[in-house]
């Protein structure tokens, strides 16, 4: 059976996943700091988790927590843009710098997939809807980034 890594797991998407690979039979890793996740969103299965709370700037954290893990599904970030134009450098340092940790401690343990999930703010003020990921980005705030 596989290892899963939910980074985010406190949100909502992140705790969704989480919850429908403990109903499959899965083993869960979740990690979390808390900055925007909400413990009740992950409340009913804690029980069935390997929980750590570990930030995305945490290095040994983050080493630690890929350890033994097959796939990592990385959901956590810093969200909202009005956020992340009032603290850019914050932004930055947890959604960019953060996702390159993860990544390098993955890679260092061996990890066998990556799923990575993007905001679709990527694209911009495009009129074009339904936004895929054929749309040549355009951010236009440190979030969308």
């Amino acid at each position: 059976m596989a290892k899963y890594l939910v980074t985010g797991i406190a949100g909502f998407i992140g705790s969704s996943i989480a919850r429908e690979l403990v109903n499959r039979g899965e083993t869960v890793r979740g990690l979390d700091d808390f900055s925007t996740g909400k413990w009740a969103n992950i409340e009913e299965i804690k029980d069935s988790l390997d929980f750590r709370g570990v930030s995305l700037l945490d290095q040994p954290g983050l080493a630690s927590a890929c350890e033994g893990v097959d796939y990592v599904v990385h959901q956590a970030a810093l969200p909202s843009v009005p956020k992340s134009v009032a603290e850019p450098e914050l932004t930055h340092a947890v959604n960019v710098n953060g996702t390159l940790n993860l990544l390098l401690a993955a890679r260092d343990a061996g990890v066998r997939r990556v799923v990575y999930a993007a905001s679709s703010s990527a694209y911009g003020n495009s009129e074009v809807l339904p936004k895929h990921e054929g749309m040549i980005p355009r951010p236009i705030s440190p979030y969308a980034v």
